[in-house]
């Protein structure tokens, strides 16, 4: 079985690394990007099984990000988990 790909999107680099290391202990593949345009360009570059999003993030917050998301026919079916403090 392959692997799932999760993509997390959040600015704080020690909370994407720290969210990556629990996932990628579970057998999971990680994707990083650290704003809500990096998340954008990672998930047209590779479609990733779910998505953790913070809400919060400078260029494009995760509110945006998941409204486009889930308004493009090709993205709207990936699952996405928002993340915030």
């Amino acid at each position: 079985m392959a692997k799932k790909y999760i993509l997390v999107i959040d600015d704080d680099p020690d909370l994407v690394e720290t969210v990556a290391m629990m996932l990628e202990s579970k057998g999971c593949e990680v994707g990083r990007a650290y704003d809500g345009i990096e998340g954008e360009e990672a998930v047209n570059e590779r479609r990733p099984d779910l998505i953790v999003l913070d809400v919060m993030m400078p260029r494009k917050d995760g509110y945006v990000l998941c409204s486009e998301l889930k308004s493009n026919e090709e993205t709207r079916d990936i699952p996405i988990v928002l993340l915030t403090a």
